[in-house]
């Protein structure tokens, strides 16, 4: 608990937002606080936001409430906590599956898995998400395997916890429950539960809910917002052929994750065809390894099958994958599995391990960050605690709980420890919108924008309070008054400048020039 405790919290009050869902997120939830914002309707620099539902941009309104005000920090506060929730239900599933150790393990190999570990120390969406689903089927596995009598009250949670699903990110958060029980019905042919599940209480609870927010909706922008969510931000995505006309990008081949997963659950992606060669020749007589391998193969097949596809979007699923490592390590542990195959894939896993401490230690000798104080102190405790991880598995023959798992989290926090603040001095928007900020302050005129992109929009009124004013053609930029209070911000993504060469002849002065990170060339440039 206390590995787990320094892992959510290491890395979350020492940088800015850093794009590009951050700083979106961020703003979102700030703007909930200007006069006449609707709680219904989250908003991007004063315009509707209808890409998620507003769960999670209330917490981290929430969050701004609770803590002060608006800032990087407060904006991550959710993620952790969605995140330490998340770690409660799949210590809670694997012991009710198995038992206290495979708890623990399974507690571990999710918290240190590298997407895992990556997203909830931004301030992501996708945290609340994970969530409730991972809360959903937890109580949609106590259903299952409860009594009769006891079932309505653990489907009811199931459907409240569906809700909060839908609401983290749209109809994509009740596809992966609904999936599951869907294939486990077909699977067992128990026909008989689906008339158990009460149904209809499912429809009235989460069809409520969700009829109401569309009602306000409604109210405030008629259909068109409605709509938007519904076709371009919902079905475009999911709906395969369909994902072609969606405008929001990340449109990949169905064979995506065959890929990404491996990098998404690193390191314990070396253990996972040992971890399903174990499974597949014990057979799915087991109810629980089944209910497991069911929850994650069929919601990776339907991610695969969406129009758009982001690394990201495969963390739900890890939970699920994690308890079956986790079980697999116990029992590798305990001396019931002692095979070649699990010899040979504990090996890749420890090289592996000492391969990325080698890996760190290079880079930070490259970026001369070998004298900042993290490095010079966990360098080596993280070199010890690999020894003797090594050592224990030579004398063992077995990977131990109080081994591994412990040397990961000193190579995760010392990455953050010793990269982060290196980073954060060319990712961080905060130094350049500062000198914004002041030149706004001094000047009482309108700030434009030359075909704004979304982080734009989102870090420049998060850090100076101001809007901007997007103008997105040449001849609009041409209509607007031609005094000296006229400032237009221009962002070049690349090195041809196609942007502020366009702009030049109408907007002569460059007030201030700046890069942000490797590719981000902001100039604020006046008549």
């Amino acid at each position: 608990m206390a590995i787990i405790l320094v892992l959510s919290f290491v890395g979350i009050f020492d940088h800015d937002l850093w794009t590009a869902d951050e700083p979106r997120v961020a703003e979102i939830g700030r703007e909930f606080f200007d006069e006449g914002v609707s709680l219904a309707v989250p908003q991007l620099n004063g315009e509707v936001f209808m890409e998620k539902p507003p769960l999670y941009f209330w917490c981290v309104a929430l969050s701004y409430k609770i803590f002060g005000g608006p800032s990087a920090s407060a904006a991550r506060i959710p993620s952790v906590l969605f995140g330490f929730g998340t770690l409660i239900f799949t210590y809670l599933l694997a012991r009710k599956m198995y038992d206290r150790k495979t708890a623990g393990w399974s507690c571990m190999v999710l918290a240190l898995s590298a997407e895992f570990f990556y997203i909830h120390h931004k301030s992501l969406v996708d945290t609340s998400l994970v969530f409730f689903v991972t809360g959903t089927v937890y109580w949609l596995y106590l259903a299952l395997t409860a009594e009769v009598g006891e079932k309505g009250g653990y489907y009811t949670l199931c459907y409240i916890f569906a809700t909060g699903a839908f609401f983290a990110k749209g109809f994509i958060g009740l596809a992966f429950p609904v999936l599951l029980f869907v294939c486990l019905i077909l699977w067992r042919r128990n026909w008989l539960e689906i008339k158990r599940a009460r149904l209809w209480i499912g429809f009235l609870i989460v069809g409520s809910c969700i009829s109401l927010w569309f009602w306000f909706l409604w109210k405030e922008g008629s259909w068109e917002y409605i709509s938007t969510f519904l076709i371009h931000n919902n079905f475009q995505r999911i709906i395969p052929g369909v994902g072609s006309e969606y405008s929001g990008g990340h449109v990949k081949p169905f064979y995506y994750y065959l890929f990404k997963f491996w990098r998404a659950f690193a390191p314990w992606s070396i253990l996972v065809p040992a971890v399903f060669f174990y499974a597949c020749r014990k057979g799915f007589q087991d109810k629980n390894r089944l209910f497991l391998v069911l929850w994650f193969c069929t919601g990776l097949l339907m991610l695969s099958l969406a129009g758009t596809k982001r690394t990201i979007y495969i963390v739900p699923l890890i939970p699920a994958i994690s308890i079956l490592t986790g079980s697999w390590l116990n029992d590798v542990e305990s001396g019931l599995i002692n095979g070649r195959f699990a010899r040979v894939s504990q090996w890749l896993i420890l090289c592996g391990c000492g391969v990325l401490v080698l890996a760190l230690a290079g880079v930070v000798f490259k970026l001369a960050l070998y004298k900042t104080a993290p490095f010079v102190l966990l360098w080596p405790v993280v070199t010890i605690g690999y020894v003797f991880a090594f050592r224990s598995f030579v004398k063992n023959r077995v990977i131990k709980l109080c081994g591994l798992p412990v040397t990961i989290s000193l190579i995760y926090v010392m990455s953050v420890l010793v990269f982060v603040p290196y980073i954060n001095k060319a990712n961080s928007f905060r130094p350049f919108c500062g000198k914004l900020g002041e030149i706004l302050a001094a000047k009482e005129s309108t700030l434009y924008a030359f075909q704004p992109e979304e982080t734009t929009r989102a870090v420049v009124p998060f850090y100076t309070g101001r809007k901007l004013l997007s103008v997105n053609d040449l001849n609009d930029v041409k209509s607007l008054p031609r005094d000296n209070n006229v400032l237009m911000l221009v962002l070049d993504k690349h090195k041809d400048m196609r942007n502020y060469n366009s702009l030049k002849t109408l907007f002569p002065d460059v007030i201030l020039s700046e890069v942000v990170g490797k590719r981000r060339n902001f100039k604020l440039l006046s008549n």
